[in-house]
């Protein structure tokens, strides 16, 4: 079988076709912020996944010329689709957004992209998404208790508790980012003082390495600083860079020690695009945790990069077609 796979994130909305063995045959991305969200973020989602399918069927079967009909060209069973936000699962609803995107809160996604489509949709929050592809096919398979972090423009954080996504009373659990780690910090859009996004995300690094390199007299390019700029300055031996990194492993490991003692996991995965970094991040981070936690809680815990990278929250998207 294949699905469509729709990842909305706050930058780009990726999409692809998923089969149910969580393989990736088909992707493409298009900006989710092209024109500064002027666009809506779920518009942009339904006609990026609409000229996808209708592009990929028309190169197989000419006249498709509807989404409808392009995507049953296509043998394509029903769509999955990750995004950011808090997810009203019954209804497939964004019920809230943090605020990060403008005007995506209330967006009707299982609505709209069922109409647009006429095939079953189904709708998980994004972190919750790479969790599930992680414990289905990637770095936590296996693990029937495992903790998975995404670290970007916020933290994004799913949990597998005892062989299932942990998704409370209304399936908004999992919004670890939004958890305070120092209580006189200042208050985040979320309404939270000093939250775990606040001071983990990849945002928070480049912010803080950005104010940094000035006050050294290091150069910022015009177009700014972004993390691979930064763990490539600290690999050349930049000591503003390394000391910046490591004052950053301090703050994520404050947040994922408290975890570790709520939850006890098995493995705790580390995704997002600086989770490639394993010398610079994953083992000083995974040093460092250890060497702050009880050691019944350090003895076994393993600390590892998440394997699907990109690709993880189409593939978490469309599991619970084929679990």
């Amino acid at each position: 079988m294949k699905f469509l796979a729709v990842d909305i994130g706050g930058t780009e909305v990726k999409i692809g076709i998923v089969t149910d063995e969580g393989i990736v045959l088909k992707k493409t991305e298009v900006s989710a912020n092209f024109d500064n969200y002027e666009t809506p973020l779920m518009q942009t989602a339904l006609k990026g996944a609409a000229d996808f399918v209708c592009t990929l069927a028309d190169e197989t079967q000419a006249g498709a010329v509807s989404p409808q009909s392009a995507a049953a060209a296509l043998g394509i069973c029903g769509i999955g689709i990750s995004t950011t936000g808090m997810i009203d699962k019954l209804r497939g609803r964004v019920a809230g957004a943090a605020g990060h995107i403008p005007n995506y809160q209330g967006s009707e996604l299982k609505q709209e992209f069922e109409a647009l489509f006429g095939l079953e949709t189904r709708v998980i929050n994004d972190a919750n998404s790479v969790a599930v592809a992680e414990y289905w096919t990637g770095s936590a398979k296996g693990c029937d208790n495992a903790l998975i972090l995404t670290l970007g423009t916020g933290i994004g954080g799913g949990i597998i508790v005892n062989g299932k996504i942990l998704e409370g009373a209304h399936g908004y659990a999992g919004e670890v980012g939004h958890i305070t780690v120092k209580k006189d910090g200042p208050v985040t859009p979320c309404g939270n003082r000093g939250t775990f996004e606040f001071y983990g995300a990849t945002k928070a690094l480049v912010l803080k390495a950005e104010e940094r390199f000035r006050a050294a007299g290091l150069p910022v390019p015009d177009d700014g600083l972004n993390g691979k700029k930064i763990f490539e300055a600290a690999a050349l031996g930049n000591e503003t860079a390394r000391g910046l990194l490591q004052e950053w492993i301090g703050d994520i490991s404050v947040g994922i020690i408290d975890l570790i003692y709520i939850f006890d996991p098995e493995i705790v995965v580390i995704g997002g695009g600086v989770s490639a970094q394993e010398e610079l991040l994953i083992r000083p981070l995974e040093d460092k945790v250890r060497a702050d936690l009880m050691p019944v809680f350090a003895e076994k815990l393993k600390m590892v990069p998440a394997a699907h990278h990109n690709d993880a929250g189409m593939i978490g998207a469309v599991h619970s077609f084929v679990e």
